[in-house]
């Protein structure tokens, strides 16, 4: 009787535990003029009929939400679940969602110098550049991403790209490909005491250049992408330089040609690309420039590793962490490949005044904030459009505390931040809004003693 009891009470258990799940019945997308359904599909880790197991739904309804927040093809994406009364245990998920203006034609001005304070040090205001950037996201619905650049005045640069996310729609695979004509009235020649020196023609421009690129990629899953990019670059600078730093100067005088090969991995679990609080991403980076088809190509290969932490830690805290690691065998790259600290994303807070000309470093960049505003949504009375007139904004206080180690660097006797160790500190405010648009203002001080304002347009971290 006993056992016959405890059969019936494991049987109970178990129809119990079967019904502990739900079922995709439908997905109704609503909001998506432009935007293919398959598109925004691609982005769901579920589909219609799918089962999933309850103690995971909400989770695969934040990580789909995520997804397609990231494409960067909505201001908002919400997601409401309605329960399907014609079936049991199953729903209808409603996936709502306000496109993005695509077509763009703005007004581009830009500072000839690595960031904006150190173009302020240079005390030129005619050292700008000026133009338009023309560019249709979204184009046919399909995510395809076209851009025109016509820029003028101090550094010229007139191109093209065109990105494609799905060559065929039934596999994962990419294709980006561009062209570029680009010419400078100042190039970099040297790098003295850790300042850039800059070398500027008066009456014709010291650099030309001429770029092609085709880069295929590959979606593993929802969250990774392997880009393998093969570039052509046919660069000519004036004879000048090659007098100034022979780097400047081959067999060919001052004309250089050479292919590049980079590949790409991305791991990226961020739940806003643009101002992540919370997951992580990893990049793994290798570039060989010069691939030997041309006799006075330059010879240098290095690899590349970035890791970014985000942490939520209680109530409006947040935590973030970034560790990036350049690492090359060569030590004597060409002055105009040669970038390591204080380029792009690469720098100590408070050194933006500084660069470090090396092909190995490693870079800690630490962050702790508070949500003064947390992200809020509101309407713009007079504006009728969704796309512009429904906004959101965030307003976040931050604490930083950055280091960094180079090595492996060419002699420069000027250099007094050789194979030292470097930190810096301070207090940030950043104001994150719709369409990427983040305002970064940080005051600091270094290790030297050296403080300042500084001012930057992307996320911290």
């Amino acid at each position: 009787m006993k056992r016959l009891l405890s059969f019936f009470l494991l049987l109970l258990s178990f129809v119990l535990d079967a019904q502990d799940y739900v079922v995709v019945s439908d997905i109704v997308l609503e909001g998506n003029k432009v935007t293919k359904p398959s598109i925004i599909m691609k982005e769901l880790t579920f589909g219609v009929g799918d089962t999933i197991d309850i103690a995971r739904w909400d989770e695969q309804m934040r990580v789909s939400r995520e997804n397609i927040q990231n494409t960067s093809l909505f201001n908002f994406v919400d997601f409401e679940c309605v329960e399907d009364k014609n079936s049991d245990n199953s729903l209808v998920l409603n996936i709502k969602l306000t496109e993005r203006w695509y077509i763009w034609a703005y007004p581009y001005v830009a500072y000839a110098d690595r960031n904006i304070n150190a173009w302020y040090e240079a005390d030129d205001i005619r050292r700008f550049s000026y133009g338009v950037d023309m560019e249709y996201k979204n184009l046919w619905g399909l995510k395809h991403n076209l851009t025109f650049t016509f820029i003028s005045g101090y550094n010229q640069n007139y191109g093209f790209t065109y990105d494609i996310p799905y060559v065929v729609d039934k596999y994962n695979v990419g294709l980006k490909y561009g062209a570029a004509y680009m010419r400078d009235k100042e190039v970099a020649y040297i790098t003295e005491a850790n300042k850039i020196s800059y070398y500027k023609s008066e009456n014709d421009f010291a650099k030309h250049k001429l770029n092609f690129s085709l880069e295929p990629y590959y979606r593993l899953g929802h969250r990774n992408r392997l880009f393998v990019k093969l570039a052509y670059d046919d660069i000519s600078y004036q004879d000048t330089l090659a007098v100034l730093n022979e780097d400047f100067s081959n067999a060919n005088g001052s004309r250089f040609q050479y292919f590049t090969l980079t590949a790409t991995f991305k791991n990226d679990y961020r739940d806003e690309q643009n101002y992540p609080l919370y997951g992580h991403y990893f990049e793994l980076l290798v570039e060989k420039n010069g691939l030997g088809f041309f006799e006075t190509s330059p010879d240098v290969l290095y690899g590349k590793i970035t890791a970014d932490w985000y942490r939520p830690i209680r109530g409006r805290w947040y935590w973030a962490s970034n560790v990036t690691m350049k690492l090359s065998d060569d030590a004597d790259a060409p002055y105009f490949l040669n970038q390591g600290l204080g380029y792009k994303n690469d720098y100590v807070r408070t050194y933006e005044l500084y660069v470090v000309d090396a092909m190995n470093f490693a870079l800690l960049k630490n962050n702790l904030k508070y949500a003064i505003l947390n992200p809020l949504t509101r309407y713009i009375p007079f504006v009728k459009n969704e796309r512009f007139g429904k906004i959101h904004f965030a307003l976040y206080a931050n604490v930083f505390f950055d280091c960094a180690y180079s090595w492996n660097m060419p002699e420069n006797k000027s250099s007094f931040l050789d194979d030292k160790f470097i930190y810096g500190t301070g207090l940030g405010l950043d104001f994150v809004t719709y369409y990427d648009k983040v305002l970064r203002l940080e005051y600091g001080i270094n290790d030297m003693g050296e403080s300042g304002l500084f001012v930057h347009f992307v996320a911290p971290i």
